[in-house]
């Protein structure tokens, strides 16, 4: 296992408590990834966009949503991590996947029902966010 991608909600229930800022959620990543020996661990995070906690070196990243408007949050998950997967394998680093995937379910949320982004909508959503600083 390389990465595991829980919701904030998840992740709090895997180590019995409510995760209400960001120290919360770098302290929740430790104990899974500890826990569970998973070298990654992207937490999402709502309207607060997404957390990437990187064992290797115990860094946290908190990524903002790019979402404009929130219709429906169907699929926004199997988006973050599809796409993650695929831009992962492609070559790209583990915090350079998660702000794409964080780009992509911002652009799906935005939409009614369990929808996809096209790479036109992806890469004017990235092309929106400017440059990414931790």
């Amino acid at each position: 296992m390389s990465i595991l991608t829980p919701n904030h909600h998840e992740a709090g229930k895997a180590i019995g408590r409510k995760l209400e800022n960001d120290s919360e959620i770098l302290n929740a990543a430790e104990e899974i990834s500890e826990k569970l020996s998973c070298p990654s661990l992207m937490i999402t995070r709502g309207e607060k966009g997404m957390s990437l906690y990187l064992s290797s070196n115990k860094e946290i990243f908190h990524i903002p949503t790019v979402a404009k408007e929130v219709f429906d949050v169907t699929g926004a998950g199997d988006t973050v991590i599809s796409t993650y997967t695929a831009y992962h394998a492609a070559g790209l680093n583990e915090l350079e996947a998660s702000i794409v995937s964080n780009a992509a379910a911002g652009v799906v949320v935005g939409k009614l029902g369990a929808e996809t982004v096209t790479p036109g909508e992806l890469e004017l959503s990235l092309q929106s966010m400017g440059s990414f600083e931790n």
